[in-house]
C-alpha cells in the first residue's frame, strides 16, 4: 500500500524485522481466478464428507459477494468462468492448470451439461465481509439429499495455509509439463532448503528447459 494513489510510505519500514509479508503470502491452490477459489474449496470439503458424481446433482447454487459476480460471471475465459469450472470439478473431482485452461472444454456437450445445473447469485452479506472472499455453495442431488458449505477463509491464504504437500502438489502441476518430472522433482528440495544452498547457481540447470527434459 505504499505505492497506492493514498500512499503510505511509512508502511514500507512498518514493523520492519518483526512481521514478514512474504508469510502472509496468498497461494492460489487452483488454477483458476481468485474470486472462483471459495466456490472449488466448497465442492471439496462437501465431497470429502458426501462423495458424489456429476451425475448424481441436480443443480448447484454459488453465492459470492456482489463485486465477484461480474468478474466470473459466465466469462469467455475458462479459468475465470465460475459456471464453466464448477462443472469442471464437478467431472473430474479436481482442477489441473491443464484443465481449467481448456478452452475447447467450454463447448464440450457433458460440460455444458454441467454447466446448465450451475446457479451464481451475488449476495450483500459476503459483500459486507470483503476484502475476505468467501463463497456459499448449496448443492441438491437428484435424489433430494441437500448439501452446503460456507467457506470463509479460502485455502492458501494466510487465514487458512496450505499444507507444505499441497504447495507441492500445486507446484508439480504447473512445473512437471514445462521442465519435466525428473527436473520438478530435483527443484522441489533445494527450494526448501536454499538456506543450505552453496551456490544459487546450482539450481540453474533446474530452472531451464532442454531437450533432455522429460514432459512425462
Amino acid at each position: 500500500m505504499a505505492y497506492a494513489p493514498q500512499a503510505d510510505p511509512a508502511g514500507l519500514v512498518d514493523k520492519l524485522g518483526e512481521r514478514y509479508e512474504i508469510a502472509r503470502t496468498d497461494i492460489k491452490k487452483w488454477a483458476a481466478g481468485m474470486p472462483v477459489q471459495a466456490a472449488l474449496d466448497a465442492i471439496d470439503n462437501i465431497r470429502k464428507r458426501h462423495p458424489f458424481e456429476s451425475g448424481e446433482v441436480q443443480h448447484v447454487t454459488v453465492r459470492l459477494a456482489n463485486r465477484e459476480v461480474p468478474i466470473v460471471d459466465n466469462r469467455e475465459m475458462p479459468d475465470v468462468c465460475l459456471q464453466h469450472i464448477v462443472a469442471v470439478m464437478l467431472i473430474d473431482t479436481t482442477l489441473t492448470f491443464r484443465s481449467s485452461h481448456d478452452k475447447a472444454r467450454m463447448r464440450d456437450p457433458a460440460t455444458l451439461r454441467e454447466r446448465a445445473k450451475v446457479r451464481l447469485v451475488p449476495d450483500e452479506q459476503l459483500e459486507r465481509l470483503m476484502p475476505r472472499r468467501q463463497a456459499i455453495i448449496e448443492i441438491t442431488l437428484v435424489d433430494g439429499t441437500q448439501l452446503s458449505e460456507h467457506v470463509d477463509a479460502v485455502r492458501g491464504t494466510a487465514h487458512n495455509p496450505m499444507t507444505r504437500q499441497e504447495a507441492v502438489a500445486k507446484a508439480r502441476d504447473l512445473v512437471t509439463p514445462v521442465l519435466g518430472t525428473t527436473t520438478c522433482a530435483g527443484l522441489i528440495e533445494p527450494v526448501f532448503a536454499l538456506e543450505s544452498v552453496k551456490d544459487v547457481r546450482e539450481l540453474r540447470p533446474l530452472l531451464q528447459r532442454t531437450s533432455a527434459n522429460d514432459p512425462t
